[in-house]
């Protein structure tokens, strides 16, 4: 019963985004779903990317070893959503573009564009492997593959939910899985608090730290950790073509504002499973939490259907961020070089461009097995971001900075976001890179000025 819920939830959710594709997809209609998506598909879309393996498996993991500052992770993206919606999805929306980086090289050039094409595509990659480490995780609990055999299994799936149609069934994807992922999780929740697992009884019996704290890996590494959440948010192509492909301005802030109050709750159903397990005393693999959870205190039809909604979830998110990895590499560094115009060529290499990346996330993820889900994706969020954030609220808070300067925040955002865990220095990476990228923007801004009084004196 078990296997035969997960097969049908599979075929269910998958015939969706096929259906929703339609017949014919053109390339506006396979990157911005033809920009005519309702709130709630911008919704679907943005969520669809967050809310993957890491804000589910990847909690449900960090909690049940450190607790609380799990949390981390959705509460980052839901204040990067509501950001998104305040100051981002009005401008980028009225710029017309494809793309975040042509949203930045109208500003600035194409070396801005290519800067933050590469920083997001290297990124991004990385928030790849995290979700084939999730989905990995969750077919080890049932399968008994190898890890490459099931890292291949997920890399084709992956491929198969982006062929079947692009952002629009990814679109149609995101929202059902959703709606399955919270049923599932209130569910959890549910059985938690009829076990006895209770929130006052957690706080009760279980330590005040590390469990009850948002900074138990430290001040420091948790405030990079939500701030990588907010500039990944911010500096991602999946996220600006959730925005883009809305209807209007006014359905691109209502996705997003939607999304800023779905996410964190998700991610505190996270934790409520992993402290449950801990204070029932289970010894597993902190990745095996959830999947654990779900399997032994389940009846079997519902937790195939949960089990099957987690492995969406995964895939669905590393589906749409391999599609906005794609579309980088595509729009903004092959055609900004060979300066391609035809629509059928573009749609060949942002196709093309898609195998290349999940046949790197598949090599990458074979070295990475064993480590942290969550990780791994805050680095990513924060290399995505770290060398766009700064400029781009800059631009859209203050106006057109120098060419030159732009270019230099982002470049100095991007190199110390890399550079900092790489020479092992104090301090996070992330953090100081958008400290040093933010002096370098305020001292661009003060100059202007300087000049501006002297002028007018």
């Amino acid at each position: 019963m078990f296997f035969l819920s997960v097969v049908i939830t599979l075929t269910f959710v998958i015939s969706i985004g096929v259906i929703a594709s339609g017949k014919k997809i053109d390339e506006e209609g396979y990157s911005l779903a033809g920009r005519r998506a309702s709130p709630f598909a911008v919704s679907g879309i943005l969520l669809g990317a967050l809310v993957g393996g890491a804000s589910t498996v990847g909690t449900a993991e960090m909690a049940y070893v450190y607790g609380l500052s799990a949390w981390w992770f959705t509460l980052g993206g839901g204040i990067g959503c509501l950001l998104l919606a305040l100051f981002i999805a009005e401008p980028l929306r009225r710029s017309k573009v494809t793309t975040l980086a042509q949203f930045l090289s109208n500003h600035y050039g194409l070396r801005m564009s290519r800067l933050a094409a590469v920083g997001s595509a290297i990124g991004t990659l990385m928030a790849v492997v995290a979700q084939f480490l999730a989905s990995s995780a969750l077919l080890s609990a049932i399968v008994p593959l190898p890890s490459w055999a099931l890292s291949l299994l997920v890399a084709f799936l992956i491929l198969l939910f982006i062929y079947s149609g692009g952002t629009k069934s990814y679109s149609a994807i995101g929202q059902t899985k959703l709606i399955l992922l919270y049923i599932t999780l209130i569910a959890c929740g549910v059985v938690a608090y009829r076990m006895g697992h209770t929130p006052w009884a957690l706080v009760r019996e279980l330590p005040e730290f590390p469990y009850f704290s948002l900074f138990a890996r430290g001040v420091l590494r948790e405030s990079n950790a939500c701030l990588s959440l907010i500039v990944g948010t911010l500096g991602t192509q999946i996220y600006a073509q959730a925005v883009l492909s809305a209807s209007n301005e006014s359905t691109a802030k209502k996705g997003a504002l939607l999304s800023a109050v779905l996410m964190p709750p998700i991610g505190l159903l996270g934790i409520w499973i992993g402290l449950a397990l801990r204070r029932e005393g289970v010894i597993i693999e902190p990745s095996q939490a959830l999947p654990y959870f779900l399997y032994n205190y389940f009846p079997k039809v519902f937790s195939g259907i949960a089990w099957a909604t987690l492995f969406i979830t995964s895939l669905g998110t590393a589906a749409g961020l391999s599609l906005g990895v794609a579309t980088t590499v595509s729009y903004d560094l092959f055609v900004s070089f060979k300066k391609i115009t035809s629509s059928r060529v573009s749609l060949l290499v942002n196709r093309l461009s898609l195998l290349v990346v999940i046949l790197i996330a598949f090599i990458a993820s074979l070295k990475a097995a064993g480590s942290f889900i969550l990780q791994w994706s805050y680095l990513s969020m924060g290399l995505r971001g770290a060398g766009v954030f700064v400029p781009l609220l800059a631009t859209v808070l203050y106006g057109r900075l120098l060419p030159s300067m732009a270019f230099a925040s982002g470049a100095v955002g991007i190199g110390a976001a890399c550079l900092w865990p790489i020479l092992r220095l104090p301090g996070e990476g992330v953090l100081m890179g958008v400290v040093f990228s933010a002096l370098l923007v305020l001292f661009d801004i003060f100059q202007r000025r300087r000049i501006k009084e002297k002028a007018s004196l």
